[in-house]
């Protein structure tokens, strides 16, 4: 799948990177395989995106593809959920947290 800055959902490492230069914030999702509580995640945050109609990227990252990017963030484990805006970080949650938090966050970040 080819990226794009202007699509909303994403993976991959390559694609956090590329992200970095939209003046969107970024909702990274690091997940593991096998990760149950990723699965149940995965509906709601793209739910929570798509109803602010392309003003923020989803991108979700294997950590056992990008294990150093996930060392690097001090992500530990999955679900991970983490808000960037301009390659700051202005959140996170770890596990599954109902969706108001989401929620939440996404607003302070726009």
């Amino acid at each position: 799948m080819s990226q794009s800055l202007n699509n909303i959902f994403h993976t991959g490492q390559s694609a956090f990177e590329l992200l970095q230069q939209s003046d969107k914030p970024i909702l990274v999702k690091f997940v593991a395989p096998h990760c149950s509580s990723c699965i149940t995640l995965k509906p709601v945050l793209e739910k929570l995106v798509r109803e602010q109609s392309g003003s923020l990227h989803l991108v979700e990252i294997d950590m056992t593809e990008a294990t150093e990017m996930a060392m690097n963030l001090e992500v530990r484990s999955a679900p991970t959920v983490v808000m960037f805006k301009h390659q700051q970080e202005l959140g996170r949650l770890v596990g599954l947290k109902p969706k108001k938090q989401y929620a939440d966050m996404v607003q302070q970040a726009l």
